[in-house]
């Protein structure tokens, strides 16, 4: 673009020359014609002419400016001195009397032509046509000597910009080859984190490269310390099925009791590993939608205990995160409310602002026997339950909390309106 712009500014620059160039010569040569018109005289019906020229260079042969006076019939009445020593084809024009006639001719020497018709009252000849001529060759030179500099100039130009270019293009992704080399860095795991020290234009980049490399660390983190906890908790249960199948008569319940628990510490270890926690590239995940998912299962499930669900969702209200840790959280929930729940479940959904935090929360109520206020810690443990009637692990409100954990969010348990346990998510809101 640079080059094209250039281009196209030393043409416009060449034809702006050039046109005065050729304007100035046209001026010239119409100052001679007006110069020889002051010189001519009458005599006994016939033009004169005063041999003492105004224009030096018309006594001069072969000076590069020529005159010539002839008659509308052809008839030279006079030629210039610089003219009779050099062969000037002067062009035969169809001139119109008052009128300027200007022409270029090529061969065979570059000339500018002037040509200029009067009506000359007091002689024979009735019309009378003034012609001056010069040479290209001076004002070409003038042109080629534009056009050289010119091109030096904007040859310069050209250079010093693209100079520019480069230096202030290297200056600019400075930045980025920094950051690249930080990236290469943190592959290599001679660095943690990248500085803090880029532009704005790169600050958001950097922040979700850090937030990116945290959240792999955390999840390997995480993973390794699920396999760490899982083989030390089968150690145990392990131990007495072994113990047990040594006898002649196994306790049955014994190992029941051992199998059950094995399946729940798979289970919510297994659960706590594959949880993925709040990512960098995640999608909105509209919770009203999600939450109508789930109550259409739940509401099949539970379909021979008529309850009642009173939904009141805020449409579009979205967190960023991945669908399976939100459904895992929302499930739990509800999936408590419509087991514990007499007869009614109220789930409501709102934007809320804590300490300048934007959250997005979700309230999911019921009827049921509630859960005490000393007791609501307890609840959030792995494997303990207050309840020994209903089927379950006692593992679901852990995994809920344990995922909350990782989204930075908050999970409140409190007294509902209808009597029973309220439950509140609060999860981040979209950034």
């Amino acid at each position: 673009m640079l080059a094209l712009f250039l281009t196209g500014t030393g043409w416009v620059l060449d034809r702006a020359f050039t046109g005065s160039v050729v304007t100035g010569a046209e001026q010239q040569l119409r100052l001679v014609i007006y110069s020889l018109m002051g010189t001519v005289g009458e005599q006994g019906g016939r033009l004169t002419f005063n041999e003492t020229l105004f224009e030096p260079r018309l006594s001069q042969p072969d000076s590069g400016l020529y005159a010539r006076v002839t008659s509308d019939l052809g008839e030279q009445l006079w030629l210039s001195a610089s003219a009779v020593t050099t062969a000037v084809n002067f062009p035969e024009i169809d001139y119109q009397p008052g009128s300027f006639v200007f022409v270029q001719t090529a061969e065979p020497t570059p000339r500018f032509h002037l040509s200029y018709t009067v009506i000359w009252e007091g002689v024979d000849t009735e019309q009378v046509v003034f012609s001056t001529a010069t040479d290209q060759a001076p004002y070409l030179a003038s042109i080629n000597e534009f056009r050289r500099n010119l091109g030096l100039g904007l040859g310069a130009a050209t250079a010093f910009f693209i100079l520019a270019q480069l230096a202030a293009l290297r200056w600019g992704l400075l930045p980025l080859r920094s950051m690249a080399g930080e990236v290469r860095e943190l592959e290599a795991g001679e660095r943690e984190r990248l500085s803090s020290a880029y532009p704005n234009e790169l600050k958001g980049l950097a922040n979700n490269l850090d937030r990116f490399v945290a959240h792999e660390q955390s999840r390997r983190s995480r993973y390794r310390n699920a396999l760490e906890d899982l083989a030390h908790s089968l150690k145990t249960p392990l131990a007495v099925i072994r113990n047990a199948l040594l006898n002649d008569v196994p306790d049955k319940a014994l190992l029941q009791e051992q199998l059950q628990r094995m399946e729940t510490t798979v289970t919510h270890q297994l659960s706590k590993a594959s949880a993925t926690g709040p990512v960098v590239v995640g999608k909105a995940v509209v919770i009203d939608v999600l939450v109508r998912r789930l109550l259409r299962a739940l509401e099949i499930a539970y379909a021979d205990r008529n309850i009642k669900v009173i939904e009141n969702l805020v449409p579009d209200l979205a967190a960023k995160g991945d669908e399976r840790d939100f459904m895992e959280m929302l499930g739990n929930l509800l999936e408590n409310a419509f087991k514990y729940t007499r007869s009614e479940v109220h789930i409501s959904s709102f934007a809320r602002t804590i300490e300048t935090r934007e959250f997005v929360c979700v309230c999911v109520a019921d009827n049921g026997p509630g859960i005490p206020a000393a007791q609501r810690g307890d609840v959030l443990d792995r494997g303990r339950r207050l309840d020994e009637i209903q089927s379950g692990q006692g593992i679901g409100l852990a995994v809920v909390k344990e995922l909350v954990s990782l989204y930075q969010g908050r999970l409140e348990i409190g007294a509902g309106p209808l009597g029973g346990a309220a439950l509140t998510l609060m999860l981040p809101a979209l950034s």
